[in-house]
């Protein structure tokens, strides 16, 4: 009976340790998936980074072009540097919100009477007013910047807005006051934000960015471009890749003093 009881025990004994040794496995396995889990997830977690840099310009050079001049490397640096965002926005675009044309130094001449004085090339004309004022003007010598016409009937121009309401609307405007909306769509200050162009060009340049229209001709693309990249930075509206893309060809046509539009730089 000794003998039983003490082979028993042996058993018992036995049986114990198995399980302790299989649970002591168990317990390992578990911490080891644990480990495990805990690596993968921390693989996955974001980490901080860098922000990206705007490539040299050297560096992205389209095939065939060479580096063009310092003037025009600041201008693409300036667009590279352009906040970027999708086009649209929250609220619905009303060319209604953008009032214009006023008369912010109640002068009788309005926005548009304003830009055709200062651009025309030779003394305007006003229409005959009862009282003698000199507010609409009906005649001068304009040249159109992206055709290289001259005009001499005001009728026949526009006021472009160089980046159009519609597109600054969707490039961020839409966020604005009404007081910033008004304040774009009469900007004196800043010679390149309206111009007197071509009825028919203007037209046919609608709302539409540079990657969806440009000047028929490659000489003004220079021009066209650096006003573009200037209105934006000046009011801080946003970009989309494709029209990056597209200025930076405009660019790239940038290689000499002719370059700068059929009417040469803006400015008055």
């Amino acid at each position: 009976m000794r003998v039983l009881a003490l082979a028993a025990w042996l058993v018992l004994a036995a049986f114990v340790l198995l399980v302790a040794a299989c649970a002591s496995g168990v317990t390992d396995s578990i911490d080891t998936a644990r480990k495990l889990a805990d690596d993968v997830i921390s693989s996955q977690e974001p980490t901080a980074t860098t922000p990206k840099q705007p490539d040299p310009v050297g560096a992205t050079l389209p095939v065939g072009a060479t580096l063009p001049p310092p003037e025009v490397q600041s201008l693409i640096a300036t667009l590279r540097g352009l906040p970027v965002a999708n086009r649209g926005g929250g609220i619905e675009y009303d060319r209604g919100d953008w009032r214009h044309w006023v008369d912010a130094d109640r002068d009788c001449q309005d926005t548009r009477a304003e830009v055709l004085i200062a651009e025309s090339l030779a003394p305007v004309s006003f229409a005959p007013e009862d009282d003698g004022d000199e507010c609409r003007v009906v005649a001068g010598r304009w040249a159109g910047p992206w055709t290289g016409e001259i005009f001499a009937d005001a009728s026949d121009l526009d006021i472009d807005h160089h980046v159009p309401l519609g597109h600054a609307h969707l490039s961020g405007g839409w966020r604005w006051p009404p007081e910033r909306k008004r304040a774009y769509a009469n900007d004196l200050a800043d010679p390149v934000s309206l111009q007197a162009t071509s009825a028919t060009v203007n037209r046919s340049k609608g709302k539409r960015p540079p990657d969806e229209w440009r000047p028929d001709e490659t000489a003004s693309w220079c021009r066209y471009a650096a006003d573009w990249i200037s209105v934006k930075e000046r009011w801080d509206l946003t970009v989309i890749s494709a029209e990056v893309d597209a200025l930076e060809e405009m660019l790239y046509t940038c290689d000499d003093a002719g370059s700068w539009g059929l009417s040469g730089p803006s400015g008055r």
